[in-house]
């Protein structure tokens, strides 16, 4: 017996249209008139695209189709509004698998679309796919509220899911850079990360997100321990010593956060001397940071 088919997303209803030649396996004949063979280097990338993270073995998967049956499936387009050259609007993982391959050209639908469409269907591409890690989602529905000044009502209909996922997963954008960061390397889920919220400091959610990370704890344990934890009074922050040094060495210890991803601490021992600390909260946060550094374990 065959597995059942899986149901398809929901889509808004606006963008069905838009979506009709990426959802088909062959152009309409409309579509046919725009149909063109693009140089790839004239084609740039998406700008709205909310996907950060390609896997390699996907691309690699892809690569391989390619190369056996060629491109079943046109990439979509639109003109750049300068008149030089075009951006992607569909099929980023294609173009990409085509230029690794080495292809020069690529076929393509040409259409024309506005800002607010070409980052809903990027955004509609990657989660009928369910592509987007929960940061990248939450990171999507950021933009569409903030550059098109969409509610969370409006974007739960424009992407076609109930207001209160959106409103949810918008919440994980709270969390502290380095928790945002175990959820999208997949270290936590969105719903053991969601509760930590309710901590409100930011030491007590790096602190569980650790032991989280660290013992395996289920959900159902984080709630409980976040549910013990905001019930009793909070514990008197212990008193930070004063802060001797330069503002140069706090300004590049923050710019090392921000790039790296993680918790840094520069501490000067003497003059010329001293020790930059980088925490990690799990193998892959470890190999992530090392090839940030430029270093890669044999």
């Amino acid at each position: 017996m065959s597995a059942p088919e899986k149901q398809p997303r929901r889509l808004g209803r606006g963008l069905e249209a838009l979506l009709a030649s990426k959802q088909a396996a062959e152009p309409t004949p409309e579509e046919r008139s725009a149909l063109k063979s693009l140089a790839i280097g004239q084609i740039r990338p998406n700008p709205y695209q909310p996907r950060k993270e390609f896997r390699p073995e996907d691309l690699a998967d892809l690569e391989a189709s390619l190369r056996a049956t060629g491109l079943l499936q046109p990439v979509t387009v639109r003109k750049v509004r300068d008149g030089q050259g075009y951006e992607l609007i569909a099929g980023e993982r294609r173009l990409r698998a085509a230029t690794r391959l080495g292809w020069a050209e690529i076929p393509a639908i040409v259409k024309e679309i506005d800002d607010q469409t070409l980052l809903t269907l990027a955004m509609v591409e990657n989660l009928q796919r369910a592509d987007l890690n929960p940061i990248e989602e939450a990171e999507g529905y950021q933009r569409l509220a903030d550059e098109f000044g969409l509610t969370q009502q409006q974007i739960a209909e424009v992407v076609g899911k109930d207001r209160t996922t959106i409103a949810n997963c918008l919440r994980l954008l709270g969390l502290p850079g380095t928790v945002r960061r175990l959820v999208s390397d997949g270290s936590l889920s969105a719903g053991h990360a969601r509760p930590l919220l309710a901590l409100g400091r930011e030491h007590a959610i790096l602190d569980l997100a650790r032991e989280i990370v660290a013992n395996g704890l289920s959900v159902r344990e984080v709630e409980r321990r976040v549910r013990e934890g905001v019930g009793r009074p909070a514990r008197p922050e212990p008193k930070a010593e004063p802060d001797t040094r330069s503002a140069e060495v706090r300004r590049i210890e923050d710019q090392l956060r921000r790039q790296l991803g993680t918790d840094v601490a520069i501490a000067l021992r003497e003059a010329d001397k001293g020790e930059i600390r980088i925490a990690f909260y799990s193998a892959d946060d470890f190999e992530r940071v090392l090839e940030l550094l430029g270093t890669r374990l044999d």
